[in-house]
């Protein structure tokens, strides 16, 4: 008896020691690229060693766009994933496509603590006070300025612009022209992207869409931006009029460039891109918050991505997937994560809190959210182009993507009652 019992713990151990006994496999699609990659593969592969349960098998599926797209080809099938990454204007269709489990349900489940996280990020996600996703790689907009060429303009360093009114004063005198008098240095540039119109409005305390920006349940119905809009454009206008502003249009990497060589001296961006700045600039970086009219920062908005588990698989597997995100947004992974990417630590414990301490809780703040939002967001990048070409008038030029964004949204609203 005792010689069986000896083979039955042999053969037990070999069956743990060739993988006999099968791991809970978790598939995770993902839209990580690069550098990004590899950091989140470092992550999974750490994650897959710390136990003997779960395997996650992270899989890249290009941009966003084409992930959502191979998302809604598979979704409820025995194709879909368990995890999606999805960024933030894919939130409204995430949580009304019926194919997910909200974070929330976990989250009760087992009472985990939600205090640990940065309130902001959760709250983007969250929808009637719901969570239904986790954010992972979370960004928000922020001040890029030329320390070096503020001490050059006689401009304290420490102290950055934080009104319209002191961007004007600072882009006066941080812009540089040569003796033919070509500028050689902007005092400032604006990437004609739409997700910065949308801080700038969330720091003016102003709502984008109606519906409490789309955070009800219901559907939004139209813009409600246009008066709060008015001092923004009107401040890029003035600017771009005075020749003290400038654009290198819709590529991120140009207004990056311009920067790095010394051509612009404050910029926005997102601070998922500060790492790769600082590494290029032969000056010293400085950040700040986003400016308002006022100068008393009210709040900023999340940009990036967030981790979505699919009821296409079975209940085993999302837990195993909740298992994975647990792990994902701890203080440790967090650090490891921000460290290496640029991207905002989920975890308090990972960083100081910066922006997001800062940020006023509020439905402004948390951002818009709405079916349609890529196609809306497409018309006020032609409005921010616009209102460079300075051939219109603010009031013009708002008046016109407010029509045609409310087309849009009605337009979306009839598909999908």
């Amino acid at each position: 008896m005792n010689i069986l019992k000896k083979i039955s713990m042999i053969l037990m151990g070999l069956l743990f020691s060739t993988g006999v006994i099968a791991k809970e496999k978790v598939v995770f699609w993902h839209s990580m690229s690069g550098g990004l990659e590899k950091t989140l593969d470092k992550i999974v592969g750490d994650y897959n060693n710390s136990q003997e349960k779960i395997e996650v098998e992270a899989i890249y599926q290009g941009s966003y766009e084409e992930a959502i797209a191979k998302f809604k080809a598979v979704s409820g099938t025995t194709e879909a994933p368990a995890i999606v990454q999805m960024n933030d204007v894919s939130t409204a269709f995430m949580y009304r496509s019926g194919s997910i489990t909200p974070i929330q349900n976990f989250i009760e489940k087992e009472n985990f603590d939600q205090s640990k996280l940065e309130e902001p990020l959760l709250n983007y996600y969250r929808v009637n006070n719901r969570l239904y996703s986790m954010p992972f790689n979370s960004s928000t907009a922020i001040l890029v300025y030329n320390k070096d060429a503020f001490k050059e303009a006689g401009l304290n360093p420490e102290k950055p612009p934080k009104s319209y009114d002191e961007f004007v004063e600072y882009s006066e005198k941080l812009t540089k022209k040569n003796k033919n008098g070509t500028i050689d240095r902007y005092g400032f540039s604006m990437i004609m992207y739409g997700w910065f119109i949308e801080q700038l409005l969330a720091n003016q305390n102003g709502l984008y869409v109606d519906e409490k920006n789309g955070r009800n349940g219901n559907l939004p119905t139209q813009v409600v931006y246009d008066k709060n809009l008015e001092p923004v454009f009107s401040w890029l206008q003035n600017m771009y009029k005075k020749n003290i502003a400038t654009s290198y249009g819709r590529d991120w990497d140009s207004t990056r460039t311009a920067f790095t060589s010394g051509k612009v001296a404050m910029f926005l961006d997102s601070s998922a891109g500060i790492k790769g700045i600082i590494k290029n600039s032969n000056f010293e970086v400085g950040t700040s918050f986003i400016p308002n009219e006022s100068g008393e920062f009210y709040g900023s908005l999340i940009g990036g991505a967030s981790l979505w588990i699919t009821n296409s698989v079975n209940d085993e597997n999302q837990n195993a997937a909740w298992d994975f995100i647990k792990y994902a947004v701890s203080k440790d992974v967090q650090t490891y994560w921000a460290a290496n990417t640029g991207y905002y630590p989920v975890n308090k414990e990972s960083d100081d809190g910066g922006a997001m301490k800062a940020t006023t809780l509020s439905y402004t703040t948390q951002g818009a959210i709405l079916g349609s939002f890529p196609e809306v967001r497409e018309k006020m990048v032609q409005a921010m182009e616009r209102n460079y070409e300075g051939k219109e008038s603010v009031v013009e030029i708002l008046r016109n993507v407010s029509e045609e964004s409310n087309k849009i949204i009605k337009r979306f609203n009839r598909v999908n009652k």
